[in-house]
């Protein structure tokens, strides 16, 4: 990863390896009325919520309850 550049400039091309139950994960934060837009990165799945809030997502989670959890932990 730290010559990624040299390998891009070489015609290369790195992407992470999104596993299956990631991108099931994905999906279903895309369909979430909360959520404007989901990303892959550094193996961890996150999403943006229409209140402009980055949160992390585990693939198990309940995604109204990582939500409020995010907003009552902030607020302390």
């Amino acid at each position: 990863m730290r010559k990624r550049k040299e390998l891009k400039a070489a015609g290369n091309r790195l992407v992470d390896d999104v596993t299956a139950l990631n991108r099931s994960l994905m999906n279903r934060l895309s369909l979430h009325p909360s959520i404007e837009a989901t990303w892959f990165f550094n193996g961890s799945v996150f999403a943006l919520t229409k209140n402009q809030e980055r949160i992390k997502f585990d693939i198990y989670d309940d995604i109204n309850n990582v939500i409020s959890d995010h907003r009552t932990n902030r607020r302390q």
